[in-house]
């Protein structure tokens, strides 16, 4: 063999190296590796800090409670007691992949918990995350996403692995895709251009589902993002902090009827988030939530003020209005 060939080959075996452990370690902690085993896994669930973890029986790597159902949903589980104590499956109920929402006959009463194994997440898009419209009051509509500014054709990563629910055109949101995760929280990519991913695959955080575009009702290119939870939208800024932490609010956060409902915001300006980490906190944060009327055929600012035992003075002040303020059909009032 000639030097030339010599150093060749050391040149290609030293690449093939580097490309196996880049590869291996950005995939940590991730359920992915795990599929390079021969034949299912067994595991055995035990307590870690007061949470559930889950041991590979072969390796003794751990990991969380979502890899784990993601594991089994994938077929890569091996059948064992472990399972006879899962109390829900969050890949089974309401699985429907004709619907963007397929909660419509559910009722969730606030406040309610939401939990994450995890304290970290991946931005849905790459380079610097521009927020162009926040969840809150948008020209008198609801907006109960954000807007993340994009160029049609960049990458749109899903932010937590999961199971990919929907994968279709929505009359508004134009091309979407839908993301479950294990703890039963979807994620909603609006206006895409292309999908990158297909009803019921698994796939790992940060994993490419589509590109930016401009489709649906959509003034320019962007990625509409909603936080859901049982169909019920959640301020996307409560659950995810855009700062650039990648940092998710708590390992469990309760949600308060403010916190869902875009009323209480404005998608002109950020929202000030104070997460709510036990349900006394947060039975206590409605309390003192702000309240609203909707204005309707003949009400005026007195007609309020009596229902809501306030003087028009006030109304006017927590509105920001004077006294002489037109109302109209379906504006919507602060009361409190």
């Amino acid at each position: 063999m000639t030097p030339i060939h010599k150093h060749l080959k050391l040149f290609l075996s030293t690449i093939i190296f580097l490309l196996f452990h880049v590869f291996a370690y950005s995939q940590t902690e991730t359920f992915l590796p795990l599929k390079q085993d021969t034949g299912k896994v067994a595991f055995t669930k035990v307590i870690l800090d007061g949470r559930v973890y889950f041991r590979n029986e072969n390796t003794n790597q751990f990991i969380t409670y979502s890899e784990y159902l993601l594991l089994r949903d994938a077929g890569l589980v091996e059948q064992s007691e472990v399972d006879n104590h899962m109390v829900y499956d969050s890949f089974a109920d309401h699985w429907e992949g004709d619907k963007v929402n397929p909660y419509k006959d559910v009722v969730l009463s606030t406040p309610f918990k939401i939990q994450f194994d995890q304290t970290t997440f991946t931005h849905p898009i790459d380079g610097e995350i521009k927020v162009t419209s926040r969840f809150g009051r948008r020209r008198r509509r609801p907006h109960r996403g954000i807007d993340i500014d994009l160029v049609t054709g960049d990458a749109v990563r899903s932010v937590l692995s999961g199971k990919v629910r929907f994968v279709g055109y929505s009359r508004g949101h134009g091309k979407t895709v839908v993301v479950r995760h294990a703890n039963e929280i979807e994620t909603v990519y609006a206006h895409l251009s292309e999908y990158a991913v297909n009803t019921d695959d698994i796939i790992s955080e940060g994993q490419i589902i589509g590109k930016g575009g401009n489709t649906g009702r959509s003034t320019g290119s962007h990625l509409h993002l909603e936080v859901r939870y049982k169909g019920v939208c959640i301020h996307p800024e409560y659950v995810f902090n855009f700062d650039g932490s990648n940092s998710i609010r708590g390992a469990e956060l309760w949600v308060s009827n403010g916190w869902k409902s875009p009323r209480s915001h404005s998608a002109y300006r950020k929202s000030k988030v104070t997460p709510l980490f036990t349900e006394e906190e947060a039975i206590a944060s409605e309390k003192a939530e702000p309240r609203f009327h909707r204005v309707r055929s003949g009400e005026t600012l007195s007609h309020i003020a009596m229902r809501y035992h306030l003087g028009v003075r006030e109304i006017c002040r927590l509105n920001a209005i004077s006294q002489n303020s037109t109302l109209s059909i379906g504006q919507i009032v602060k009361v409190r």
